[in-house]
């Protein structure tokens, strides 16, 4: 069962399984934000962590849609943390994993300055949150987007000018030393442009 978004709103999709289903519950990704962050004061623990994929772009109100997991680019998650936050999720039902270091390998690729670039988008009394800033997320999206089309659908709801699509192309054409990579990049590029008009 898919439930349908009439309005953008920071929303966060668990799937369980249920009498032999998969169903999916909705949760304010706001307020599993507040969740760690009484858990974090409880145990006398701070922590700061950076951010990008759909989480982010959910909770800045940009895109609508289902997202299972929160994607932490820095810093890499410790065990305290992770036993923390595995606590939070069985108490509130989340997957294992719900929040995670997927995307570390991008702290490679990212150009300097990108974390005085980022905007807070949750400022608790034990935790922080900061998404990665626009270009640098749509330059992740772009990335990300030459394999999974869901990327590509994220990237136009962003809505971006042709020239943040340019720059996107030259930091993600770097990323990748593959012969064929370029025609990867300009393909999905080419079709992006089409879908927001630019030709």
């Amino acid at each position: 069962m898919s439930l349908q978004l009439r309005e953008i709103r920071p929303i966060f999709y668990i799937d369980l399984s249920i009498i032999g289903g998969n169903i999916k519950f909705e949760m304010d990704i706001t307020d599993t934000f507040r969740r760690l962050d009484l858990e974090l004061k409880s145990v006398g623990l701070q922590r700061e962590f950076f951010i990008c994929g759909g989480a982010a772009l959910i909770v800045l109100g940009v895109i609508s849609r289902e997202t299972k997991d929160i994607d932490v680019v820095s810093p890499k998650l410790d065990e305290e943390f992770k036993a923390l936050a595995t606590k939070v999720g069985e108490r509130f039902g989340l997957h294992e994993g719900w929040i995670n270091n997927g995307p570390d390998d991008l702290l490679r690729n990212l150009e300097p300055g990108w974390k005085s670039r980022s905007t807070l988008i949750y400022n608790g009394e034990a935790l922080r949150i900061y998404s990665l800033s626009r270009q640098d997320m749509l330059n992740t999206k772009l990335w990300a987007a030459c394999d999974r089309i869901e990327d590509i659908q994220d990237i136009i709801q962003m809505k971006p000018t042709e020239a943040e699509l340019n720059k996107a192309k030259e930091w993600t054409l770097r990323c990748d030393a593959s012969e064929i990579w370029p025609k990867i990049v300009e393909q999905c590029l080419a079709h992006i442009k089409e879908k927001l008009g630019y030709g």
